[in-house]
């Protein structure tokens, strides 16, 4: 399933499952916010860099260098969401309910540095560690279901899912090999930027607190595509050889995420 439809998809099932279940005209329905922030980890993913090296006017080496990221890259983030919440749908003769809501929701992950431990071809040339600073913003549109249980009319779990957009930034990307100390081969111009689709599951419980005041705590799992960017060519005269530009690609990143955050309804 091409994942630029899971969102519609999502949408569509929400309409559908409206003519299966009985509405509560509770009169609950009705415009939220909420604001978050949290820590989690990076998974590893494959990173590649490729360019040339200018011998001379008439022959250049081409250079693939091909690994993986560490196991785990410590992050932070921050967002806030903008939501709109349907009355209670009645599961049945149960005592249980569903309540649907769609979101509009921005993230923030803060600055994090995937660092890449690659065999360079030609393999005389060693290994190459390349480390790349970034952040990125994510725009999602989310759906999300919380459900009402007989258990506590304070405390609520729900699920969503989401799709969107990713930013990425990186800023002072380096790329060293032990054979050539004190050389970072994308010392012309270190940083770069990128885009690409994003996905995310989310699953948590939030609690009333005050009258339509919410605490939440959550986990996420966020997905962002591949990316490619380019980076400076090799400037040191006199001491390395002249170089392209170098080309990078990032596999599809992939977060653990944990979140708390408030909820306000109107």
């Amino acid at each position: 399933m091409n994942r630029k439809h899971l969102l519609p998809i999502l949408l569509c099932a929400y309409g559908a499952a409206g003519s299966c279940l009985a509405a509560d005209a509770g009169g609950d329905q009705g415009v939220y916010i909420g604001a978050f922030g949290g820590v989690g980890a990076s998974i590893a993913t494959n990173l590649q860099q490729k360019g040339a090296v200018h011998i001379n006017q008439f022959f250049s080496l081409p250079i693939h260098a091909n690994g993986s990221t560490a196991s785990s890259t410590r992050v932070s983030l921050g967002g806030a969401h903008l939501g709109y919440q349907w009355d209670r749908w009645n599961l049945g003769q149960s005592q249980w309910g569903l309540k649907p809501a769609v979101e509009l929701e921005g993230v923030y992950i803060g600055k994090h540095s995937p660092t890449g431990e690659m065999p360079v071809r030609p393999h005389a040339l060693g290994m190459q560690y390349v480390t790349i600073p970034m952040t990125a913003g994510v725009l999602l549109a989310n759906a999300v279901f919380t459900f009402q249980t007989p258990y506590s009319d304070k405390i609520f779990p729900y699920i969503g899912a989401g799709a969107g957009v990713a930013f990425t930034s990186i800023k002072g990307s380096d790329s060293a090999n032990p054979s050539e100390p004190g050389i970072n081969h994308f010392n012309s111009d270190p940083d770069a930027s990128g885009s690409a689709f994003a996905m995310q599951l989310k699953a948590g419980f939030k609690a009333e607190v005050h009258k339509n005041l919410y605490l939440f705590t959550e986990y996420r799992y966020l997905s962002i595509d591949s990316t490619s960017y380019t980076f400076g060519f090799t400037d040191y005269p006199g001491v390395h050889l002249p170089t392209d530009d170098w080309r990078v690609k990032l596999g599809r990143q992939k977060y653990n995420l944990f979140v708390a955050g408030l909820q306000y309804r109107f």
